[in-house]
């Protein structure tokens, strides 16, 4: 049989050769295409920049100039955070090679089976070039299948028979995009998020497009501000169970017959009147989730957007819900969710019963320093009126238990809790605590009881508006009387063996103000020592004291705190291990007092001092046989007055400038009071008579002659006052 018909044999020699040139050209080309499509070269061409754009094929047939199909597609693309994935099982393409020429790549059409879709953030940002018109343009007019199988938008996944038609242009290099008139749409789909299922039996449709322009002009969630859009959504919801049993709370889903519907329509970020949503809800929640109702969630849209829910009351556990808010106007800030406060007014009314309330602290507080533990039932009407809640609105938990951690003490019982709106300029939001029982314990040492006592109270109040209520919290948390079992607990504050608590009992009281991240502002705690033994530096004491601490102000950020006026007391004080009649008594003014919270801690104090007579200032450095005979007939000279410079940081203790005068007695000191070391000189005065002491350890050296240039001489311990520490 011959390979060329017969009627070709007889067309002219012209005709005749250029058909075998064709015949020999689409040879070629049948060669050269599918040989481009099935090798390393059409990974080569198409994956040039595979940060950016990256795609993977199986086999590849290219019969016609401009055709292709190819089977197990697989494309990854990113712009900035946004990472696109699409997977086909086939796709048909017509390219349009006329338009190479002007350097724009066009597929008039592509018809793909079997897609999945997913749009996800990345990790890695990838910075979008400059603005340009340089770049070669990509125009897909149509992007077509009729059989998508999912697409996965963050969380969200939504799965089904799918198709759409989608068509885009994007010019590279910085160049102008925009979305041509597309659809989407899903039967019999399931929508689920982070594998809990939440609609199934839905129907789908989507339309959406946006105009021409450049990245800067709407960069990322901009782009809903010039996109029109429709959504209709016809699915039956899945009922929500919300199964507190256990440690941790478990969300899931069961089976329902409720409905959600969904008609809206958005142009360029705003809602069209006449938009509606009704979904209602089966609530499940609970130890092993039981039945709570029928939660019904409804949305319209007119001039205003207005949101209603309902739950019915739960006769066993009072949990019901009543809401109705309106949100002016129908813009929609993708960008900037916090925005929509503002424009917030209506009414929530209800009770719940919560196995957690501590996001009701979260409200208030920026660091955990006080939460709720557990939960409880939750009553409250809230009054919102442009983004405030407004005086009227109030919650109230009759019982939970609360922890508050304040500089380094954890306290805690049950609480009765009263939140509510006042008046003011803005109105303030105020949550009163009241804990009627309560223990302290070391925030390190949960198990260790500093105190407890009645009546404590916590109130944190700030601005009424939502968006601000955090940012200027202030809370007052006092109680007083609280019993102290021991005051040795009190000696992991102290951190210095040269100063140690032995024992005794108390009562104290505090008063303080914190931020919101439970940082003191000003404050004052009053410890009322009953039969206290302290021993400092070798010399035991015992007796009754009273310290009232006061911080007068407070910098949070170079952590600098004023203790300017506190004082300490003590009374029928017991000094070593002779008997006394106890009376001797002890006033501590601190005159300027700073405490540097920043490492290395350290304070810095100036205090004045009145005392009943000297014994125990020279009980410090050595035992009363020690002393000159002259020295021990003034240990009953009368009442002393004394000052004194102190620095204190972590096991390390300075006295420097202590002066001590009285009518007889002239005295001169310092002391430093290291980790279980101790050395420090003295000089004293009483007339022409004069006697030091240097002091190393265990060790004494009297310098009874010239005593007073000894002293003058010797190095001081601290700064004076002029250069010390503020």
């Amino acid at each position: 049989m011959p390979l060329i018909p017969e009627r070709v044999r007889r067309w002219p020699r012209p005709w005749r050769l250029a058909l075998l040139t064709l015949l020999v050209l689409y040879a070629l080309y049948l060669l050269a295409g599918n040989v481009f499509l099935n090798t390393p070269l059409f990974d080569a061409v198409t994956n040039r920049k595979p940060e950016k754009f990256s795609m993977q094929t199986g086999p590849g047939l290219t019969l016609l100039p401009g055709h292709a199909i190819v089977w197990n597609v697989r494309m990854r693309g990113q712009a900035n955070h946004t990472v696109y994935i699409f997977r086909a099982d086939r796709a048909g393409a017509w390219i349009d090679l006329v338009a190479l020429f002007r350097r724009e790549v066009r597929i008039p059409r592509i018809d793909a089976s079997g897609v999945e879709a997913e749009i996800e953030r990345g990790d890695k940002a990838i910075p979008p070039p400059p603005r340009g018109d340089r770049g070669w343009t990509l125009r897909f007019d149509a992007i077509h299948s009729d059989s998508i199988r999912s697409g996965r938008f963050g969380r969200l996944l939504v799965a089904g028979q799918g198709h759409g038609t989608v068509g885009f242009l994007k010019q590279l290099k910085g160049g102008p995009s925009e979305l041509f008139d597309s659809t989407a749409g899903f039967e019999q789909a399931t929508v689920s998020l982070d594998g809990m299922k939440l609609l199934d039996d839905a129907q789908l449709a989507a339309r959406f497009h946006f105009p021409r322009h450049y990245r800067d002009q709407a960069p990322g969630l901009g782009k809903f501000d010039i996109t029109w859009a429709q959504l209709k959504i016809d699915a039956r919801s899945q009922a929500i169970a919300i199964d507190t049993a256990g440690p941790h709370v478990r969300l899931g889903s069961v089976p329902s017959t409720a409905r959600l519907n969904a008609d809206l329509v958005m142009d360029r970020g705003v809602l069209q009147p006449g938009g509606r949503v009704v979904w209602r809800v089966p609530v499940h929640a609970g130890v092993h989730a039981p039945d709570r109702g029928l939660l019904s969630l409804q949305l319209d849209v007119a001039q205003d957007m207005r949101v209603q829910a309902r739950l019915p009351r739960d006769p066993e556990t009072g949990s019901e819900l009543h809401a109705d808010l309106r949100v002016t106007g129908t813009k929609i800030p993708f960008g900037a969710p916090a925005e929509l406060l503002p424009r917030l007014t209506g009414q929530v009314r209800g009770a719940w019963q919560f196995q957690s309330l501590n996001w009701i602290a979260d409200l208030f507080v920026r660091k955990p320093w006080f939460h709720l533990d557990g939960g409880g039932l939750l009553k409250g009407e809230l009054q919102i009126a442009d983004g405030q809640l407004a005086p009227g609105s109030r919650l109230e938990i009759p019982q939970v238990a609360a922890v508050a951690e304040v500089a380094g003490v954890r306290m805690y019982g049950d609480a009765h809790a009263l939140g509510r709106i006042v008046d003011g300029e803005p109105p303030q939001v105020q949550l009163q605590v009241q804990i009627p029982r309560f223990r302290a314990a070391p925030t390190d040492a949960p198990d260790a009881l500093l105190f407890d006592g009645r009546a404590m109270a916590l109130t944190l109040h700030g601005d009424a508006r939502l968006q601000q209520l955090r940012d200027g919290v202030r809370a007052r948390l006092n109680f007083s009387d609280a019993q102290v079992p021991d005051l040795a607990a009190y000696n992991r504050y102290l951190a210095n063996d040269n100063v140690r608590l032995l024992g005794g009992s108390g009562l104290l009281s505090g008063d303080v103000t914190l931020d919101a991240s439970g940082r003191v502002g000003q404050g004052s705690a009053d410890l009322r020592g009953r039969g206290a033994r302290v021993q400092v530096a070798g010399l035991a004491l015992r007796g009754d004291a009273r310290l009232k601490a006061r911080v007068r102000r407070a910098d949070f950020d170079s952590r600098q705190f004023d203790l300017g006026g506190t004082t300490l007391s003590l009374r029928n004080i017991h000094a070593g291990e002779q008997a006394d009649d106890g009376r001797w008594w002890g006033e501590v003014a601190v005159r300027s007092g700073h405490i540097d919270a920043a490492a290395p801690f350290q304070v810095d104090a100036r205090a004045d001092l009145q005392l009943r007579d000297a014994g125990p200032l020279l009980g410090l450095f050595a035992q009363r046989s020690e002393y000159p005979r002259w020295v021990l007939g003034l240990l009953d000279s009368g009442q002393v007055q004394a000052s004194g410079q102190l620095r204190w940081r972590r096991q390390h203790l300075v006295l420097d400038d202590l002066q001590a005068e009285n009518a007889r007695l002239s005295l001169r000191a310092r002391l430093d009071l290291g980790h279980a070391q101790r050395r420090g000189d003295m000089y004293l005065r009483w007339g022409l008579l004069g006697a030091g002491i240097e002091l190393d350890g265990e060790q004494r050296r009297w310098h009874l002659a010239g005593a007073r240039d000894w002293y003058a001489e010797r190095p001081r311990l601290l700064p004076s006052q002029k250069q010390a520490a503020p």
